[in-house]
């Protein structure tokens, strides 16, 4: 049992770990801001700002 266990705690530590994208990786995409302004997120970035991105979503 206990075997049984870590192999599902190892497969789905596993699982998380090949998830997420790197910090290096990122896709290019356009969005509005909350004051209804439009943006681009390479453009943003060669400006030298930075971006946090909040995906926010209700029902």
């Amino acid at each position: 049992m206990r075997k049984t266990i870590l192999l599902a705690a190892m497969l789905i530590a596993t699982s998380i770990a090949f998830s997420q994208t790197p910090l290096t990786v990122a896709v290019n995409f356009s969005g509005t801001t909350t004051e209804g302004a439009s943006f681009d997120l390479f453009e943003t970035l060669a400006g030298g700002q930075y971006v946090c991105v909040d995906f926010f979503y209700t029902t």
